[in-house]
């Protein structure tokens, strides 16, 4: 193998691993238990508009861009969590709308934060700050929003999706390393064992992700065995017909890492 070919395989197997060794999949939220957040979070902030001191609620209050009528302001929050509810399905993650929402949550958490901890309506809006914390996390970033920060949910349907095509490409994988003669009989027997095992953990999270059940634990495994065929391509030159699935089960991977909250 040139040494060219060398040298980005092993950079991306020393990635991997680290990868693998640290991370941990996130306790994913599935579209039902989205839909469930975002009408707790509704509740959570009429609560708080309720229960807010009643001069600040009535009042202007000066900020980093001017004035602020905060009657007007709570009255864009609720329609704002209103928008986001009409639009999120599990065909459309509304990713854009809860960018905006945690946005605006964010300012309203910092001006919070500012005020006495004895204020009418304090813990109300810790109650609704954790319930954006949790939307946050479900769109991969975090609470409050610091700077222009990525949003986006990747729906069960994506995620079951990129597994799926991931188990395909595990069948083309084995094909084209079985077929490839430059490999002794018990490196193309060892490849040959990792890849079924690959294509029965990503046939599981797939299942598991459709049914709606939680599927972290599939996820580790899948990541995990990823990094070791990984591993082993990196050793020798791939064969021509490994290159296109491979490249397709590292996309797929890609989607289901965002998916469950593994950095790359």
């Amino acid at each position: 193998m040139t040494s060219s070919r060398i040298l980005p395989l092993a950079a991306l197997v020393a990635a991997m691993a680290l990868s693998a060794s640290s991370a941990r999949a996130a306790d994913r939220l599935n579209d039902k238990e989205v839909k469930a957040l975002l009408e707790t979070l509704d509740h959570s902030r009429d609560r708080f508009e309720d229960q807010l001191d009643g001069k600040l609620k009535d009042g202007i209050v000066r900020g980093p861009r001017g004035e602020v009528d905060v009657r007007r302001y709570l009255d864009d929050l609720q329609e704002n969590v209103k928008r986001l509810r009409e639009r999120y399905t599990a065909g459309y993650a509304a990713s854009s709308e809860v960018n905006t929402l945690l946005k605006q949550g964010s300012q309203i958490h910092r001006f919070m934060k500012s005020q006495p901890a004895d204020l009418k309506g304090m813990s109300e809006w810790d109650q609704l700050a954790t319930d954006l914390t949790r939307l946050a996390e479900a769109y991969g970033t975090t609470f409050p929003v610091e700077g222009e920060a990525t949003v986006r949910r990747v729906s069960d349907e994506e995620a079951a999706t990129a597994a799926g095509k991931i188990a395909d490409q595990a069948d083309a994988l084995k094909k084209a390393f079985n077929n490839d003669k430059s490999l002794a009989k018990p490196d193309r027997d060892k490849i040959k064992t990792a890849l079924e095992t690959f294509k029965k953990q990503a046939n599981a999270l797939e299942s598991r992700i459709s049914d709606g059940k939680p599927a972290t634990a599939e996820m580790r495994q899948l990541n995990t065995s990823s990094a070791t065929i990984l591993s082993f391509a990196s050793s020798r030159a791939l064969p021509p017909a490994a290159t296109e699935p491979w490249s397709a089960i590292q996309g797929g991977m890609v989607t289901l890492r965002q998916a469950f909250g593994i950095a790359p």
